[in-house]
């Protein structure tokens, strides 16, 4: 039996898509998406000097195998109480210049931390989708990062503020955090606690034979006792025999003939989804591509994957289509916008980018 096959659906399709995941996961998932984002969020974190420490799902998976886990869906972070005010002051503010979302923990607030979001669709919503293919519909999960204020009590021991986290029932010496030392892991750099691996160990165990599937309190699959490297073959596996990469109207064969024409362009219609928009580049040959609908900027990460030769422009209709310009502006050619106030908060977000990222 195949130890990874309860985290699918197999009565689904399924379909990779560097924004969404796989469309038939039963797990919140780790994405392109969101690694574009964390990377940005800890660019701004490190050019203002703000001491964090990176923890908990994504360090089980670098002890575990190097990389974070396909269901590590957030970051989570501690900043110690001498780090607070330059992250209330001068970082929370310059996050929110940029566009991203940040709420405190909990409301009324009581100092806590705060949860940093981008990609959102649709307000507080999880589960919003938008189209992959005809019947084929996926959400896109949330760049998320969450932000503990932690202290240090009488006997050295690390304590989450109002009790926010795990570490005020955990006895974590703060040897083991400070000064810190920085991994690579997947395709960013961040710091972690100095004692890692120890701290891992403490709060999970054995990694290498404790798989556990989980995010949000939600636990889709949990092994106990079994060998991680039986397991990552069998979920390679599945993912090489049973998911395509491909939207269902694109093939390999076509692909690779694939040849854009600078000078053929085309515009998508709003309603146009992911597999209508692929094959119509496909088709046409197409050089240049403007997209309309006000969702279909998420799927700018994929039609590059599929397509690197094509430019792709983005129509602008709302602040939050701007936010996620802005975002994701490293697969963006080109943008227009339905009027200047638009293109005003666009401008204002991309200035507050630039700024942050060059300072410090």
């Amino acid at each position: 039996m195949n130890l990874a096959t309860p985290l699918f659906d197999s009565s689904l399709p399924a379909i990779r898509t560097s924004i969404a995941g796989i469309s038939n996961a039963k797990y919140a998932q780790l994405t392109d998406g969101s690694r574009e984002i964390y990377k940005q969020v800890l660019r701004v974190f490190e050019r203002h000097k703000l001491e964090y420490f990176l923890f908990a799902g994504a360090i089980v998976g670098y002890v575990r195998n190097g990389r974070m886990p396909p269901w590590n869906d957030d970051l989570d972070v501690i900043i110690f109480e001498d780090q607070i005010k330059l992250f209330e002051t001068v970082v929370l503010p310059l996050l929110r210049d940029c566009g991203y979302v940040c709420w405190p923990v909990a409301a009324p607030y009581t100092g806590g931390g705060y949860h940093i979001l981008a990609l959102q669709q649709d307000g507080n919503s999880r589960h919003a989708s938008i189209e992959l293919a005809d019947g084929i519909r996926v959400a896109v999960p949330w760049a998320q990062i969450d932000v503990f204020y932690t202290s240090v009590d009488a006997s050295g021991f690390i304590r989450n503020l109002s009790n926010w986290g795990m570490y005020h029932t955990k006895q974590i010496p703060e040897t083991w955090v400070r000064p810190g030392t920085f991994v690579h892991l997947d395709s960013f750099r961040a710091r972690v606690f100095s004692h890692y691996e120890d701290d891992i160990r403490h709060e999970y165990g054995n990694v290498a034979s404790n798989i556990v599937v989980h995010s949000h309190d939600k636990v889709a699959l949990k092994l106990m006792g079994s060998d991680w490297e039986r397991f990552e073959f069998d979920y390679d596996a599945l993912l090489s025999t049973r998911v395509r990469s491909l939207p269902p109207s694109l093939n390999r064969g076509r692909l690779a003939e694939f040849v854009p024409d600078a000078d053929r362009r085309g515009e998508m219609r709003p309603d146009a989804n992911f597999d209508a928009i692929a094959k119509m580049i496909c088709e046409g040959n197409l050089g240049q591509v403007t997209l309309t609908g006000a969702d279909q900027s998420f799927w700018v990460l994929d039609l590059k994957r599929l397509f690197p030769g094509v430019k792709l422009e983005v129509l602008i209709g709302t602040e939050k289509e701007a936010k996620r310009a802005v975002h994701l502006r490293r697969f963006i050619d080109g943008l227009q916008f339905s009027d200047p106030a638009i293109r005003k908060i666009y401008e204002d977000f991309m200035l507050a980018n630039d700024v942050t990222l060059s300072s410090g």
